[in-house]
C-alpha cells in the first residue's frame, strides 16, 4: 500500500508530503480514496495538491503518516 509522511509547514492544516505533493485534511465529506477506492469517511479524507498543475485528488488516512502523530503507523 502506497503511504506518504507529511511534515508541517507554517500554514495551519497544510503539510508538505514527502511524494512532493501538498495535503489539507478534509472533515464532513462522504467520497472514495483515489488510492485505494475505500470510503474516506472511516479513516478521514486528505485532499492531495500539486501545486501549479490541475492534478488534485482525495486521499484516505490510510495512506498517511504524520511525523508529528504520536501513534505508530501499521
Amino acid at each position: 500500500m502506497k503511504t506518504v509522511t507529511l511534515t508541517e509547514t507554517p500554514e495551519a492544516d497544510f503539510y508538505e508530503g514527502d511524494d512532493g505533493a501538498y495535503y489539507t485534511p478534509v472533515e464532513g465529506v462522504e467520497a472514495r480514496c483515489r488510492w485505494c477506492r475505500r470510503w474516506g469517511h472511516q479513516d478521514g479524507l486528505y485532499h492531495r495538491q500539486v501545486l501549479f498543475t490541475a492534478r488534485a485528488a482525495l486521499v484516505c488516512g490510510r495512506h498517511i503518516r504524520r511525523e508529528d502523530d504520536w501513534r505508530e503507523a501499521v
